[in-house]
């Protein structure tokens, strides 16, 4: 990259936003400060205390100093802000571990699982018994599990075509409306059905789904995160940021969320009022989201000067 080009580009990136992100320099350590003072505020419940509070007091420290990085440095912005943010969302979903079961110690799953049966009349066996297949049970694993692929995949598009606005303010919706769901996990603690739940038969498999499916409970130090269903809620609501700003991917991303939907249900890991939980949810943030930064599909485009 030539000096003018360089220039060019680092001019780009500052202007795309020049405030604080709200992910690294707001949201994140404003969610683990919340964690770590409900952890002070309930003494002799959670018994790993100390440790739960440095584990959040660390983490919200790391993000405003990456959040102090991407400020001071332009140039490292595109890399530091959804490498960082992506980071320590991650971080934050696996240390939740040692602060969920404490809060509200009453699991939720009999609950969910009764509401799901007289709001709905649905149980595993009702809808997909008859549909199970090693087919389809080793593609909807392997949809379950790109849910932590698809959102990096799109964030390197638009670097890749270098639309700032719409990476940074697309980092801010997806790791706020993260967060969100982290917040239902705490006052909903909920285990998913495969973890208590005796069905007659295992799924159907070649051998991916319980493949892929023991890597992933293996990585999830969280295991009461059902309520709601984040998959549903963060992958609908991504399908939704694409037919914004890119409708070409929005042909890959919409089919992505639907089958999302039904891998959740028909792999156990969800009950069907999490999923509905979920599409609310998105909803509600695609309104207020929509409120925070205003339209979406409205940013700059490459190229384009801010109105």
């Amino acid at each position: 990259m030539d000096s003018g080009r360089a220039g060019a580009h680092d001019t780009a990136v500052a202007s795309a936003e020049d405030r604080r992100t709200i992910s690294l320099g707001i949201a994140l350590p404003a969610f683990c400060g919340m964690v770590a003072l409900l952890v002070l505020l309930l003494p002799g419940e959670v018994p790993e205390a100390g440790r739960a509070v440095a584990v959040f007091a660390g983490l919200g420290a790391v993000s405003l100093l990456a959040e102090a990085l991407q400020r001071r440095l332009p140039r490292l912005r595109p890399l530091v802000v959804p490498l960082a943010a992506g980071g320590l969302l991650f971080a934050i979903y696996s240390a939740l571990s040692l602060v969920i079961p404490w809060v509200l110690p009453e699991d939720r799953e009999w609950t969910i699982l009764g509401l799901d049966r007289r709001l709905f009349g649905y149980t595993w066996e009702g809808v997909w018994q008859g549909l199970a297949s090693p087919l389809l049970s080793d593609l909807l694993q392997a949809v379950y599990t790109s849910f932590y692929l698809f959102p990096f995949l799109l964030g390197l598009r638009w670097a890749r075509r270098r639309d700032w606005p719409t990476l940074f303010q697309g980092v801010d919706r997806v790791i706020v409306g993260f967060l969100i769901s982290y917040c239902g996990y705490l006052l909903v603690p909920t285990r998913s059905p495969y973890a208590f739940v005796h069905y007659a038969t295992a799924l159907p498999s070649h051998g991916l789904q319980p493949f892929l499916h023991e890597r992933l409970i293996s990585t999830s130090w969280t295991k009461r995160d059902c309520f709601p269903s984040g998959h549903v809620m963060m992958s609908s609501y991504i399908a939704w940021l694409c037919w914004c700003r890119d409708r070409a991917w929005f042909r890959l991303f919409g089919p992505w969320a639907l089958l999302t939907a039904a891998a959740t249900l028909y792999l156990r890991y969800h009950y069907l009022v999490d999923v509905v939980a979920g599409l609310l949810f998105s909803a509600v943030w695609i309104l207020a989201s929509e409120r925070l930064w205003g339209r979406f599909r409205d940013l700059p485009r490459p190229g384009e000067a801010p109105a």
